[in-house]
């Protein structure tokens, strides 16, 4: 292949991943924002009040819908984190971008280990089975940015130096 279809290959590469980061991006912000609307609609946000906790449930109430409210905060960091890596890969700056990736992905994580301790009781008792539909969608986030890590490697591969 020649270098100026290599370089037309790899720039329709970065603005395929750039598109598929705006996506990824809007997709964590969609999934913020089904998570906030079951969070608000149960009962578990009374509970961030410390007696309002302990006179239903305990402390392990409070902790609870703290770790929920959490894991909104690292999505939307997660979601922060995905859109420079996509900003930084339309510049060329690939271990950057790496970096970003693999941050938005324990971001993720944070949020799912956040998310999964509402799934025992007390809280699991006033939030409900709603829960689980965030639950699925983060797992398809997380899915999203491994997907974006494999994108990024294809187009790292045009440009890492050629041996003949």
């Amino acid at each position: 292949m020649s270098r100026a279809a290599l370089y037309r290959k790899s720039e329709e590469q970065k603005r395929r991943y750039s598109t598929y980061g705006m996506f990824v991006v809007v997709f964590y912000l969609a999934t913020l924002l089904i998570g906030a609307v079951i969070y608000s609609s149960s009962n578990l946000p009374v509970y961030l009040s410390i007696n309002a906790a302990i006179a239903s449930g305990g402390v392990v109430l409070f902790i609870q819908s703290l770790l929920v409210l959490l894991s909104y905060i690292t999505l939307v960091a997660a979601a922060v984190l995905t859109f420079l890596s996509r900003s930084t890969t339309s510049r060329g700056e690939f271990t950057s971008s790496r970096k970003l990736l693999y941050a938005s992905l324990i971001a993720l994580g944070a949020t799912m280990v956040f998310t999964t301790s509402a799934l025992a009781p007390p809280a699991f008792n006033y939030i409900g089975g709603l829960l689980l539909i965030y639950v699925v969608l983060l797992v398809i986030c997380i899915a999203l940015a491994f997907y974006a890590i494999v994108l990024l490697k294809q187009i790292e591969e045009y440009y890492t130096p050629r041996r003949k």
